[in-house]
């Protein structure tokens, strides 16, 4: 903020010989006639649609300076994106909001051929820049050139595919090109259930040996969940420092390349699933003086984790981990640290040459201070302290007590940020009005004009909807308590579509109704009973307790479904009834691409009933082999399936690449007898539990493994 705080000064005084604050438009002509030192103000206002390219001629040390005419003052929005370009420039306190980049990234140091050097972004915003549809791909800030800096900014609410800063070093410039990533807020990067979602990421697989001398120091990660690869560094020699990372669910991947420095990081999980520390592929680097508190992630999230090789292996797979020195660190209540992650047939090469000396080891809940997939004579063990659930009998282990350190978080959070700008915090749904209906023409109204959180109340009647209901935020749709029999909501409407639903912005609770998919003489007839629109790009929550869903006649007609490209947290089905559906009951198998995408990251379907089903009962996929990601998770406990999807080759229920799955108590009646009761496709890494289930006049569970 002191900093900003000089450059607004420094501007103030300049605004005479630069003649004012100017409309952004006016910039380019500006930055390309000003000399080194000269400052551009940028007029306060909300701009749209804007191509800016800025190249200046200066210096790091007399650097022409581009500033708004007061804090957070210069909005940038709608498709709109910056171009630095040159040398000598510095861009600072520009609040990018609400819009899109419709090519390329947000901000790039570059524009086609041009590069940018000794550069510097400082002070920004980037707050829900997003587009339409999550896979629609763009990373945020593009880094490239050499020597530039990008430090002080904020970047929140990110949705999309894509990284929020990343290094290229696809350029005559990249090898040693010593970028500083420093007192950066990188916050609120929701989960996105799939490869390509980190946070920062130095250069790509084909950089792995190139030298480029990247610095990313004292920032703070929070809540970064993209993917299983908070920081992803795929080229050699650079240095990752007193970073904070806070409940991220990933970790700092040292992925490609050599020589790499982790040093005086603090990765604190507080208990929350998948959140890990560093993970190891490569030769020659160095962790030091980490300290890692209540992480909870396993295998690829491990708080810390050696990688197996590939023989042979090509720079983009897994290179032998070797050389490699971890020193002086400290574990408090992690769940897991492991040596030799992702053993398999595949990866057969176990680390050498690996130094694990000064560490300390503290959680009471295990036994041993490391899981050891593969053979650990490549390691030296030396004077590490541990205290576990139970002594410890390893050369290079000692048993004691091990203190936690004390962790200054708020002085690791102090200057992080814009520190014009301060985070909107995220609101929990509180429940709003509660809007009686006893008609269709009643309960369209009450969803088309709810507001968040409002309570829309049934009485015991048909409600035969002419239209779809959309939600747009989140609501309940229930019952009124005195309803003897469910409400029952149907479609007689002219033009096909679903009964309920959900579009970005909204979430859903349903309580105690009815689905008929029964066709009504003169209409068009229903799409779904509840789904999601195509392509959202904002996340959304779906509970649905207590309801039926029956006479649904087309294998085209699904009950509960999430749609390609659409993202759930959390989806909770109980005490349902699924009775006389052609399609499929329950439906979250729309990403087709085997590349490891999947719709919802945790499922729990339970005391429901499946019964006379030509489709599936249930449907879960998440195909490839990718492990950038943790889920989804599934729990299935205490459900029947009966008459359920006996066609050839189908199944009662299918859960295909859950990468925690629970089926439980279930019992199966006359189901999938042309095919599978269950169908699995697991890999070894998945967590998978069958258990207490009974089949009966009912196909097989087919599994890749021996379960």
């Amino acid at each position: 903020m002191k900093k900003l705080a000089v450059v607004l000064a420094l501007a103030a005084g300049l605004v005479a010989c630069c003649g004012g604050p100017v409309d952004i438009e006016k910039v380019a002509d500006k930055v390309a006639a000003a000399k080194g030192g000269d400052t551009i103000v940028v007029a306060n206002g909300t701009y749209s649609d804007l191509r800016l390219v800025w190249e200046a001629d200066a210096t790091a040390e007399k650097p022409v300076v581009v500033v708004p005419e007061s804090k957070g003052g210069v909005v940038i929005t709608g498709a709109s994106t910056l171009r630095i370009v040159g040398r000598g420039l510095t861009v600072c306190g520009l609040h990018f909001k609400d819009g899109y980049a419709p090519e390329g990234s947000i901000v790039e140091f570059r524009n086609g051929g041009k590069y940018a050097e000794e550069c510097r972004m400082t002070e920004c915003v980037i707050e829900n820049y997003n587009p339409a549809q999550r896979n629609d791909f763009y990373d945020d800030v593009i880094i490239a050139g050499r020597n530039n800096r990008y430090d002080h900014n904020t970047q929140t609410g990110k949705l999309n595919r894509g990284l929020l800063v990343g290094v290229n070093l696809n350029n005559d410039m990249s090898t040693g090109c010593a970028h500083r990533i420093d007192h950066n807020l990188f916050t609120n990067r929701h989960l996105f259930g799939s490869n390509g979602a980190e946070t920062i990421r130095v250069g790509a697989s084909q950089h792995a040996y190139t030298s480029s001398n990247v610095v990313i120091e004292d920032n703070v990660f929070d809540h970064c969940n993209g993917e299983v690869e908070v920081v992803s560094i795929k080229s050699s020699d650079n240095i990752v420092r007193r970073n904070l990372f806070w409940e991220c669910q990933g970790v700092l991947a040292l992925r490609h390349g050599d020589r790499n420095v982790a040093e005086e990081n603090v990765f604190v999980g507080n208990g929350i699933k998948h959140t890990g520390g560093v993970r190891i592929v490569n030769a020659g680097h160095k962790v030091f003086n980490n300290v890692f508190i209540g992480l909870k992630g396993e295998r690829f999230f491990s708080a810390l984790a050696l990688m197996n090789a590939v023989p042979n292996s090509l720079p983009n797979r897994y290179c032998l981990v070797e050389n490699v020195e971890i020193v002086g660190n400290t574990f408090i209540d992690c769940a897991n640290i492991e040596f030799g992650t992702g053993s398999d047939e595949e990866r057969t090469l176990a680390p050498e040459r690996i130094l694990f000396e000064n560490n300390k080891i503290r959680n009471k809940e295990l036994t041993k201070p490391f899981m050891a997939i593969d053979r650990t004579d490549g390691f030296t063990f030396r004077n590490n302290s541990v205290e576990l659930g139970r002594k410890v009998y390893i050369n290079g282990f000692v048993n004691g007590s091990v203190e936690c350190p004390e962790v200054d978080v708020e002085s690791m959070r102090e200057g992080r940020g814009a520190g014009w700008y301060t985070v909107a915090q995220v609101e929990n749904v509180q429940d709003g009005r509660t809007i009686e209906v006893a008609s269709a023409e009643e309960l369209q109204k009450a969803v088309a004009e709810a507001q968040r959180g409002d309570v829309v109340v049934l009485a015991e009647a048909h409600y035969p909807l002419t239209k779809g209901l959309k939600v747009t935020v989140p609501i309940t749709l229930r019952a009124a308590d005195e309803c003897e029999n469910n409400p029952v909501v149907s479609f007689a409407g002219s033009k096909r579509a679903s009964l309920v639903t959900i579009v970005d912005g909204g979430s859903l609770k349903v309580r105690g109704l009815d689905f008929s998919g029964k066709l009504a003489i003169g209409t068009a007839g229903v799409r779904h009973a509840i789904t999601t629109a195509e392509g959202m790009i904002q996340p959304y929550l779906l509970e649905v307790k207590d309801c039926a869903f029956y006479n649904f006649g087309e294998s085209t007609q699904f009950a509960i479904r999430g749609a390609q490209n659409t993202f759930s947290d959390n989806i909770v089905i109980e005490n349902c009834y699924f009775h006389d559906i052609s399609g499929n009951a329950v439906d979250y198998g729309a990403e087709r691409e085997d590349i490891g995408r999947y719709n919802a990251e945790n499922i729990t379907i339970k005391g429901c009933v499946f019964e006379n089903l030509l489709g599936l009962g249930v449907n879960i996929y998440r195909g490839g082999s990718d492990e950038s990601t943790g889920g989804p998770c599934v729990v299935i406990e205490d459900c029947e399936f009966s008459n359920v999807c006996n066609k050839g080759r189908g199944s009662a229920l299918r859960a295909i690449g859950v990468q925690d799955l629970t089926i439980e108590d279930c019992r199966f009646v006359d189901s999938g007898r042309g095919g599978a009761a269950i169908r699995l496709d697991d890999t070894p890494w998945e967590k998978i539990v069958v258990k207490g289930c009974t089949l009966r006049n009912s196909g097989r569970i087919i599994a890749n493994r021996n379960l």
